[in-house]
């Protein structure tokens, strides 16, 4: 289990790093503080999103909040683990850290959540000096009652992710916990449903077949690819709200439709969101502006998606630049 640290992207393929005993370098972690994330123990994060602060100044939530009825000044994003062991070419976090397998000590889960919610507060107090944020508003974000275990990295690596959810909902009394992953941990997702399961869990899907999934998602694991589609069996099977996610990047995965409706009828989830790439966050190094799809073209292809698999079109947000599909 090998933690890779590199400055940045380019330098992936060229330059190999000694294995570390730690998650989190100082530099890294200097780095991460400086884009207003708060490092909690020795892997985790937390961060306070755009759409929170815009809810708790009157201003709309997120998509989340209109399609599954989240309390977005409420939402607590973060993530128990801080590296990935996929560097994806579209994802707007810094992927200088990664790793095919967890490296160093494993965090106690109600720890995590403690530490979480009482920076997550430090970072929300500069609102409470806001003139155009209500008082009663102000103190009702600071107790979060949605977790959205999503922020960086990937979560099923964190070996103790099914205690953590049931944690949130028992211990916190969280209202509602979103898990999303990438697939590649399938016997995580097997772990929790022994256990409790989340509110929503999402796939993130970007590729229909192993050579535009490695091209695209840049995996670090041996049989990612296998992986992910038996997380979606898995996911097929899950008593919870479940959902994939794929990322529509103009120009890169947006030419199978038919592929993509594959994939949703194996995994079978109750919900598809087709949104855009954003042309944001540490994504500019890799992407160029011209693989942001234009809301008229997320209709188009999630319409085409449509016309192969047994899901219809149920809501969307422009400003998001999403589609949500339901199932028949």
């Amino acid at each position: 289990m090998q933690l890779n640290v590199i400055p940045n992207q380019s330098e992936a393929a060229e330059t190999e790093y000694p294995s570390r005993n730690v998650m989190v370098a100082d530099w890294k972690r200097k780095r991460l503080e400086n884009a207003q994330y708060r490092v909690i123990g020795n892997h985790s994060a937390v961060k306070t999103c755009h759409w929170c602060k815009s809810k708790v100044t009157g201003k709309d939530g997120c998509y989340k909040e209109t399609f599954y009825d989240v309390h977005a000044h409420k939402c607590l994003e973060m993530s128990p683990a801080i590296t990935c062991n996929q560097r994806c070419l579209h994802c707007w976090r810094d992927t200088s850290v990664f790793s095919a397998g967890w490296v160093g000590p494993v965090d106690d889960p109600k720890e995590i959540i403690k530490g979480c919610i009482e920076a997550r507060k430090e970072l929300m107090m500069g609102f409470g000096g806001n003139d155009k944020v209500s008082r009663e508003q102000f103190e009702d974000s600071l107790i979060p009652d949605h977790a959205a275990i999503s922020l960086t990295g990937e979560p099923c690596m964190y070996p103790r992710l099914d205690e953590m959810v049931q944690s949130f909902f028992e211990d916190f009394n969280f209202r509602t916990v979103f898990l999303v992953t990438s697939g590649t941990v399938p016997e995580s997702l097997k772990k929790m449903e022994k256990n409790v399961l989340p509110t929503n869990v999402y796939i993130s899907l970007e590729a229909t077949n192993p050579e535009q999934y490695k091209k695209l998602c840049i995996p670090v694991v041996e049989n990612a690819w296998e992986k992910v589609n038996e997380s979606l069996d898995i996911l097929s099977q899950m008593n919870t709200r479940t959902l994939i996610r794929i990322t529509a990047m103009k120009g890169m995965n947006m030419d199978n439709p038919k592929g993509f409706a594959e994939m949703i009828e194996k995994g079978r989830p109750k919900f598809v969101e087709v949104k855009s790439y954003m042309f944001i966050g540490k994504s500019r190094e890799r992407m160029q502006i011209d693989n942001m799809a234009s809301m008229d073209e997320v209709r188009e292809f999630a319409s085409e998606i449509t016309d192969h698999c047994s899901y219809k079109v149920n809501d969307e947000i422009e400003a998001s630049r999403i589609v949500q599909l339901k199932r028949i």
